[in-house]
């Protein structure tokens, strides 16, 4: 559900304001119906969408709010012992002005730790305008998450600016922009891997099973028009999602594969909200039957 397209930042800022007084199942039924037409199922889900909005609204324990924080998951992977399968980090600041950008590399990312889309690719260190990505830096803050999605696992991260190693493939196919696999794991097993391709050019995306056999299924972006390359180490990034996803009912993990290394990108727990129609809509089912939803457990009760 665009909010933002369609609507000025005062309204925005009303429906977020009407939006919190509202009960969690209320929200997540409007979004729902919002983006896909039609009511969820919500007492027995068979759709994985469905299920995923059960899953915000139902199985709610730190270890989420740990791990969604793209901060703080760096120390569960740790204690995984997968620190060196995570990107460098360079610093964590709690506000721009504690960034030091004269110990910084000529090459680096700047993220919000608990945000979707909000990174900045820096190429060149020289050529920043501090001015602008300072305003930049601060909009993250006015990006709520959690009014219309109800995404819980965001709910208690505290914010925090992470500046982190730049994924720089030597391989001339990749050099703008890293492709992205996206192992989908349900009840402690990898089912399906979908791979993005030129994300920030001409976004494409494949969906294929853990053999690399394309399913031929649409989300919200085209499919590319030749197929994707298996990544090297895909046995390697399947070996660490399995090891991951023993410890939730449903989590994607993301990979790059970069210089023929493999790395973590981050655990997600919601995809795109549990709001996207895929084509054919049987695969929404097919995904459902791999969940097995958890007993209920609000930790916040």
């Amino acid at each position: 559900m665009n909010i933002k397209g369609c609507l000025s930042k005062r309204q925005v800022k009303s429906l977020y304001r009407f939006l919190d007084l509202l009960p969690d199942k209320w929200v997540v039924c409007l979004q729902y119906m919002a983006t896909l037409n039609r009511f969820p199922n919500l007492k027995k889900p068979k759709r994985f969408t469905e299920k995923l909005q059960w899953y915000k609204l139902n199985y709610r324990v730190p270890l989420m709010t740990q791990c969604a924080d793209k901060f703080r998951v760096r120390d569960y992977l740790r204690a995984k012992g997968y620190e060196e399968y995570v990107a460098k980090l360079y610093q964590a600041c709690d506000v721009f002005e504690e960034i030091d950008f004269s110990s910084l590399p000529d090459e680096f990312v700047i993220k919000a730790n608990n945000g979707c889309g909000t990174n900045i690719f820096v190429t060149d260190k020289s050529k920043l305008d501090l001015p602008a990505l300072a305003r930049e830096v601060a909009s993250w803050g006015k990006v709520n998450t959690i009014s219309v999605g109800r995404e819980w696992a965001y709910t208690n991260i505290v914010p925090k600016i992470v500046v982190e190693e730049l994924l720089v493939s030597f391989d001339d196919t990749q050099q703008n922009d890293l492709n992205d696999y996206k192992v989908l794991c349900f009840n402690g097993e990898p089912k399906v891997v979908w791979a993005d391709v030129d994300r920030h050019i001409d976004h494409r995306r494949n969906f294929y099973d853990l053999e690399w056999n394309d399913l031929y299924v649409l989300s919200d972006c085209p499919n590319a028009e030749q197929p994707i390359p298996k990544p090297f180490g895909l046995e390697k990034m399947l070996e660490i999602a399995k090891d991951i996803a023993s410890d939730f009912p449903f989590v994607r993990v993301d990979f790059y594969s970069v210089n023929q290394k493999v790395y973590i990108g981050e655990l997600t727990f919601y995809p795109w909200s549990g709001c996207v129609q895929y084509q054919p809509d049987e695969f929404d089912f097919r995904l459902g039957g791999y969940f097995t939803l958890p007993p209920v457990t609000r930790s916040d009760k």
